[in-house]
């Protein structure tokens, strides 16, 4: 009775685990059998030398009688059951769909349907967007001119070198070039540059990577490498630069980006903490208040700042912050060098709070 009893409470549970107002939930009517006791009525003979029912006088004949008697049965009775919907499956209590394949970028919101996330596409969501579309299944088209790509998230254009208007339609305003149009145009005798590589524009009679060579009076000249900071034409046929260290671009016009150096900006430096690489050395120039070939020490105890070279001057034992040398002072002291005496005396402690158990010392005779 007691594993029964068990069973019986195991399948209720199972029932129970699944909401029927779930839209994902199906029911369907199962047969099971159960024992039952029953009623039927049984006929006996009542022999005539037994008093006739409601008399005492014996029954002149035999008669048959009959009463009611139990016996087990097994009988089929119905029972609703809930369960996941075809293309669904239960998962904490719950029926979710089902995807054959994994949605890579997205998730499953119907069986064999995947949302994919705003950047993304493809039955599986494993296909980027193109670079001329964006947003969610790649259904919006990029605004940007000049061929520019846009962001697959957000749709915001990356204008190519030359461009800075938000969709790439003006080109760089006089006087600038390159990517954002962030850096100024090295042109000597105020000539103008290319907007996309800085390459200087020389007027008549000039010439030089930067129009810094005035021509012969009365002949015209060129400029036969037009490489800018130190630059070199190699093979000189062909005209294509050479960069030095922290130069990089067509005529090694742009700078390194943040945290390359070398030839070509072609080496990865490691700056920790704030720290700036050399685009020519790759060494660190550490921020105020760190040290090391990665900038990874803090400064000293007792020095602080910029290269670590100042002295901390912290009184009453207080500690100095090696970015900028404030004092960090003991309980009981105060002021920018923790001079001063912060509690009354016989009072000690963050909040004065504590009292000195210090007995005086008696004079000796």
């Amino acid at each position: 009775m007691v594993l029964r009893a068990t069973v019986l409470a195991v399948q209720v549970w199972l029932l129970a685990a699944l909401r029927p107002s779930d839209p994902n939930v199906c029911s369907y009517w199962e047969s099971f059998t159960a024992a039952v006791k029953e009623s039927y009525t049984k006929p006996h003979v009542v022999p005539p030398t037994q008093p006739c029912p409601g008399s005492p006088l014996p029954c002149l004949q035999q008669r048959i009688a009959y009463r009611t008697e139990y016996r087990q049965a097994i009988r089929t009775e119905y029972r609703r059951r809930y369960q996941c919907c075809l293309g669904y499956y239960e998962s904490r209590d719950a029926c979710v769909p089902r995807c054959t394949q994994e949605c890579i970028h997205g998730r499953c919101v119907a069986p064999d349907l995947c949302q994919c996330e705003p950047g993304w596409r493809g039955s599986d969501c494993s296909s980027e967007c193109d670079q001329q579309s964006w947003g969610p299944g790649c259904g919006h088209r990029c605004d940007c001119h000049h061929g520019a790509p846009c962001d697959p998230l957000t749709g915001v254009c990356s204008c190519p070198p030359g461009f800075a208007d938000p969709l790439c339609h003006q080109p760089c305003p006089p006087g600038t070039y390159g990517q954002g149009c962030r850096l100024p145009c090295p042109c000597h005798h105020q000539a103008p540059c290319n907007t996309s590589t800085g390459a200087c524009l020389c007027p008549p009679g000039l010439a030089g990577p930067l129009c810094e060579v005035p021509c012969p009076e009365g002949t015209p000249c060129d400029t036969p490498c037009p490489c800018q900071n130190g630059g070199i034409c190699h093979p000189h046929s062909t005209g294509a630069c050479v960069c030095p260290h922290g130069w990089m671009g067509e005529i090694c016009s742009v700078p390194c980006p943040p945290g390359r150096f070398g030839p070509g900006c072609q080496g990865e430096c490691r700056c920790h903490n704030g720290g700036h690489c050399d685009p020519r050395g790759g060494h660190c120039q550490c921020a105020p208040g760190f040290t090391g070939e990665q900038c990874r020490e803090r400064c000293p105890v007792g020095r602080y700042g910029q290269d670590c070279q100042e002295s901390c001057d912290c009184a009453n034992g207080g500690h100095c912050f090696h970015v900028d040398g404030g004092c960090l002072c003991q309980p009981g002291f105060q002021g920018s060098r923790c001079q001063e005496r912060r509690c009354l005396p016989g009072l000690y402690g963050l909040h004065c709070q504590n009292r000195c158990l210090c007995h005086p010392q008696h004079s000796q005779r």
